[in-house]
């Protein structure tokens, strides 16, 4: 992960003028690139905005990322290194990322592993199923590098670990990266727990586009990593590869390619077009985070970058970007694998002050809402046990909110009425039980009212309480959506 506060695709801005969905496209064509240098997608008029999922809300949609080395992030204690969240949410998919599964920790000598951490997880995870999971690579052993620019021990999580091309990588692979992957994807703990019935999910690289985690360059990359998704695919039935994951941090020095994020985003896409496609999703990172100090609001945040990388996958284009508009990705499902408020040393993982409680609640709720209503397949939260796992507010409403979206369906993406505080969102919704619904908030803390439509006789809130309603009534709506009900 990396704990860099992003530079804002447009700027910086304090109205929600830039965040209605459906403008995205118009939206796109006017802005500057993130890096300084006019590299922000440009969108023909002809793309159109993308289409909600067709498929029902799954678990997995509700994401954690939960590691050891930190008490309140599942860290055990005594003879029980992982300490899984006792709370009553229990997210659908777990990422094991910071979790003591790199590369160079399993696999600390050429042809040595040690499966100890990896162990561990398989056994608990066994204990809390039914529940999905990805494996994040990254790492590459100090003693497996020697490329230019690389450092040992660049990160506290992973001491003996380096952002390194393998010394024995050629144009075929990494000897072994491949030996480490194989051995992995066929591992099972003494317990009987196996990886290829428990991990089915493959995230390739961790942030590759940050000079942080990877030096080498996008064909090195591919080059080590395609053959390694053969063995996956090849040893776990039902795999699902996810592409190396992309960052809104990844621009001027910081930035692997020099690029900027979506340039190197639409390059890697357009790399696996030109050299074979190997990944089922495409996966990238976007926290809430503006400044160091500062974070933006759901709205803005999404129309800001996650809509980017959605509307780079279905055809539109960067300026001054070689590699051209992508083909073939728009029904490619995509994900938003690592996500938070903000990691900088300021924010902490915590939602600011400068927010009410029931903003902060809202918008952990929010963001889920624009993500999934426009077809992403999961959110998972870094330190998710930390920050919403610990908050009895923010878990309640996370809980209420899985009942409620689970093996529903959005029809529509998330849209609002209204300008600037004054707006009201709205998504169509039809839950499990093919009851219509429609999800409703204001991202004004003032809040505002809102005419409850025709047909619908209550609502549902993030506590879990059902209030009844009628047509045309004036009801009062917050920062923390609601769920009207037919």
């Amino acid at each position: 992960m990396s704990h860099r506060s992003i530079t804002p695709y447009c700027g910086t801005t304090t109205t929600l003028q830039l965040v209605l969905i459906l403008l995205f496209l118009c939206l796109l064509a006017a802005c500057g690139g993130g890096s300084g240098s006019p590299t922000g997608p440009t969108v023909p008029p002809t793309v159109p905005p993308p289409a909600p999922s067709s498929s029902p809300t799954a678990a997995s949609s509700f994401g954690m990322q939960c590691g050891i080395g930190d008490p309140a992030d599942c860290e055990g204690s005594g003879g029980t290194p992982i300490k899984w969240p006792a709370t009553q949410a229990q997210p659908g998919m777990l990422r094991l990322h910071d979790a003591g599964t790199y590369w160079s920790i399993l696999n600390p000598q050429s042809g040595v592993y040690d499966w100890s951490s990896l162990d561990a997880w398989l056994d608990v995870i066994a204990q809390h199923e039914p529940v999905d999971v990805i494996q994040v690579f990254t790492w590459t052993p100090c003693w497996d590098t020697n490329s230019p620019g690389s450092t040992c021990g660049i990160a506290p999580t992973a001491p003996t670990g380096s952002n390194g091309v393998p010394s024995d990588l050629t144009a075929s692979g990494s000897p072994s990266f491949n030996s480490f992957v194989t051995n992995f994807v066929q591992h099972c703990s003494a317990a009987g727990k196996c990886v290829s019935d428990i991990i089915k999910y493959y995230e390739m690289w961790n942030e590759w586009d940050l000079n942080f985690h990877w030096v080498g360059n996008m064909n090195q990359l591919y080059q080590m990593l395609a053959p390694a998704a053969q063995i996956i695919k090849t040893n776990v039935p039902n795999a699902i590869v996810m592409s190396p994951s992309s960052t809104p941090a990844a621009v001027g020095a910081a930035s692997n390619t020099g690029l900027g994020w979506q340039c190197d985003f639409q390059s890697w896409l357009n790399l696996e077009n030109t050299n074979g496609r190997f990944s089922d999703w495409a996966d990238w990172h976007v926290y809430l985070l503006n400044t160091d100090a500062t974070t933006n609001i759901p709205e803005q945040q999404f129309s800001t970058y996650s809509a980017v990388f959605v509307n780079i996958q279905d055809g539109g284009t960067v300026q001054n970007c070689s590699a051209g508009p992508v083909s073939g990705w728009s029904t490619t499902p995509w994900a938003n694998t690592e996500t938070n408020f903000g990691g900088s040393s300021q924010i902490n993982f915590a939602c600011p002050t400068t927010y009410s409680a029931d903003d902060c609640t809202g918008q952990i709720v929010r963001w889920q809402l624009l993500h999934a209503s426009n077809g992403g397949s999961s959110v998972d939260w870094y330190k998710w046990n930390e920050t919403i796992g610990g908050n009895p507010q923010y878990e309640t409403a996370y809980y209420n909110m899985m009942q409620y979206m689970e093996g529903g369906k959005f029809t529509a993406v998330c849209s609002f009425t209204g300008a600037g505080e004054a707006s009201t969102w709205t998504c169509p919704f039809t839950e499990k039980s093919g009851t219509s619904a429609l999800w409703v908030w204001t991202p004004a803390e003032a809040g505002t009212t809102y005419t409850v439509p025709s047909g619908y006789v209550d609502f549902e809130d993030l506590t879990g309480a059902t209030t009844t309603v009628a047509s045309g009534q004036s009801i009062p709506i917050s920062v923390e959506p609601i769920l009207l009900e037919q």
